[in-house]
């Protein structure tokens, strides 16, 4: 599936960083948590301060977060070193899990033990029950960037988000087929560099 930029959006596009940061730590590592709303853990707060001063070394002109609270109050730590406003987008949320929401595997495979096994086998494109569809979570991912680098006007945007976003944008960022996203990984306060230029994204590191 083509999920980059269309023509229009190419030709009125300029060169824009993003830094797709992850969230901090949450009690909910290890659990299904899309849409889920925990805070951050005690480990995750002891991450902030060195997470904010690493990311405010870049020429940061903006701050876009997802509304969840484990992404807000990372958020704002980074803003409280760097005197930015943080912008609130819903679009930048983890992929909804439905039913799945607060469970572990071993609970998902117990309760739900047909539609885990075809959920393992079509990964990434079969649903939890209720949950959102990756084919959504694509357009949205590509919708989203594409809005952040139009608000920078060719700065460098912070953008905190949550895991399988970023797995999302790096997969479209580098082309790579559905599968692939199995491969990818990206931890709690971990983050990647994308770039957009002339309507192209690319994975800078």
């Amino acid at each position: 599936m083509d999920i980059g930029v269309s023509g229009a959006e190419a030709a009125n596009s300029s060169s824009s960083r993003i830094i797709l940061l992850r969230h901090a730590h949450t009690e909910m590592a290890g659990r299904f948590c899309g849409h889920i709303d925990p805070p951050l853990s005690e480990q995750g707060l002891g991450q902030l301060a060195a997470t904010a001063q690493t990311l405010v070394r870049h020429p940061l002109s903006h701050i876009f977060s997802s509304d969840l609270l484990r992404a807000r109050q990372t958020a704002d730590s980074i803003a409280a070193y760097s005197g930015l406003h943080v912008e609130v987008l819903p679009a930048l949320r983890e992929l909804n899990f439905g039913e799945w929401e607060g469970l572990s595997w071993t609970e998902v495979s117990a309760r739900y033990p047909e539609h885990a096994q075809l959920w393992m086998e079509q990964y990434p494109l079969l649903s939890a029950p209720g949950g959102e569809n990756f084919r959504d979570l694509q357009i949205r991912v590509r919708d989203a960037l594409t809005q952040v680098a139009d608000c920078t006007f060719g700065g460098c945007a912070l953008v905190v988000t949550h895991g399988g976003f970023i797995r999302t944008a790096i997969l479209m960022a580098q082309k790579l087929p559905d599968g692939a996203l199995a491969s990818l990984e990206c931890g709690y306060a971990c983050y990647v560099e994308l770039c957009r230029s002339g309507g192209n994204w690319e994975l800078r590191k």
